[in-house]
C-alpha cells in the first residue's frame, strides 16, 4: 500500500472568514464604558430614592436644599464629567462641531438640503413644533386645572416649584440640566460608546438608553418618555451638527415643564378661585 503523506498545517491557516476577523473593540474604553454605565445605574437607583423623600417634603427649605443638590451634582458629574471624557478622548472640539465619525454616518442618512430651501423648511419646522408644544401644552393645563383641587399624585408633578423661591431655584436647575446633561449623554458617552465598541449606532443606542434610566425616578413612563426625548436630541444634534440646539430645546423643555407651566396654572388657578369667589357674593 503506498504511503501518503499529510501536509503540515497550522491552525491560523485554516481559511474561515471568523479567524480573519479584527476585534473593532477597544478593551480600556470598554472597562471605563462599563464604569461609567455602572455608575450611571447606582445614580439612577440612587435619584429614585432620594425622589421618594422629596415627594414626602412640605417644608419649601427642605425642597430646596435638594433642588440645589440636583443642580450641583450633575454640573459636576455630567458637565464637567463630560468635558473630562472629551479631553481624554482628544474630542473637545465635539462641543462647537460634530465629530468626523458621526458626520460621516449622518450624511449616508440625511441628504444635503439645498440652499434655497433649508432657510425656509427650518423656520417651518420650527413653527410647527412650537404650534404644536403650545397646543399640547394648554390641552395638560386645562386637565391639570380641574384636578388643582385634588392631591398631587404624578411621579413629576412632586418636583413643581410650589412657591416662588422654589421657582427661582428651578431655573438653574433647568438650564444646568439642559447643558450639562447634553454635553455627557449626546457628546461624552457616545464618543466614549464609539471608542469602546467602534459602532456609530451601538454609541448612539448606548447613551439614548442611558439618558432614558436616568430618569427612572419617573417611572417605567418616564423612562419610555425621556428616552423618545433622548433619541430626538440625539437626532438633532447629528442632523444640525451644533450641540448647541439640542442644548437650547433641552433648557427650554426644563423651563417650560418647571417654571412657565406653574406659573400659568398657578395664573388660572387664582383666576379661577377669584372668579367663584365673585360669583358666590354675588348670590
Amino acid at each position: 500500500m503506498e504511503n501518503y503523506h499529510l501536509p503540515d498545517w497550522k491552525l491560523e491557516d485554516i481559511n474561515f472568514p471568523f479567524w480573519k476577523v479584527e476585534s473593532r473593540m477597544n478593551h480600556p474604553a470598554s472597562l471605563v464604558l462599563l464604569a461609567a454605565l455602572a455608575g450611571l445605574t447606582w445614580m439612577s437607583w440612587r435619584d429614585s430614592h432620594d425622589y421618594a423623600a422629596f415627594r414626602q417634603l412640605d417644608d419649601s427649605a427642605h425642597r430646596i436644599r435638594f433642588y440645589r443638590q440636583w443642580t450641583l451634582v450633575p454640573f459636576v458629574l455630567f458637565g464637567i464629567g463630560g468635558v473630562a471624557i472629551l479631553l481624554a478622548l482628544g474630542k473637545l472640539d465635539a462641543l462647537w462641531i460634530l465629530p468626523a465619525e458621526f458626520a460621516g454616518s449622518i450624511e449616508r442618512v440625511l441628504p444635503e438640503p439645498s440652499s434655497e430651501s433649508s432657510s425656509l423648511e427650518k423656520s417651518l419646522g420650527m413653527a410647527a413644533g412650537i404650534a404644536l408644544g403650545l397646543t399640547i401644552s394648554a390641552i395638560v393645563w386645562r386637565y391639570r386645572l380641574k384636578k388643582a383641587s385634588q392631591p398631587v399624585t404624578g411621579d413629576i408633578e412632586a418636583l413643581l416649584p410650589r412657591n416662588r423661591k422654589e421657582l427661582a431655584w428651578c431655573i438653574p436647575l433647568a438650564v444646568n440640566a439642559g447643558i450639562s446633561e447634553e454635553i455627557f449623554y449626546r457628546a461624552a458617552l457616545p464618543l466614549l460608546a464609539l471608542e469602546a465598541t467602534g459602532s456609530v449606532s451601538a454609541s448612539l443606542v448606548i447613551s439614548t438608553a442611558a439618558f432614558g434610566i436616568a430618569h427612572w425616578y419617573q417611572g417605567w413612563k418616564g423612562v419610555l418618555a425621556t428616552t423618545g426625548v433622548g433619541a430626538l436630541m440625539a437626532w438633532l444634534y447629528l442632523s444640525s451638527g451644533s450641540i448647541v440646539k439640542p442644548m437650547a430645546a433641552h433648557i427650554l423643555i426644563d423651563i417650560v415643564a418647571l417654571v412657565i407651566r406653574p406659573l400659568i396654572s398657578q395664573s388660572l388657578l387664582n383666576r379661577a378661585i377669584s372668579q367663584s369667589a365673585n360669583a358666590r357674593k354675588a348670590q
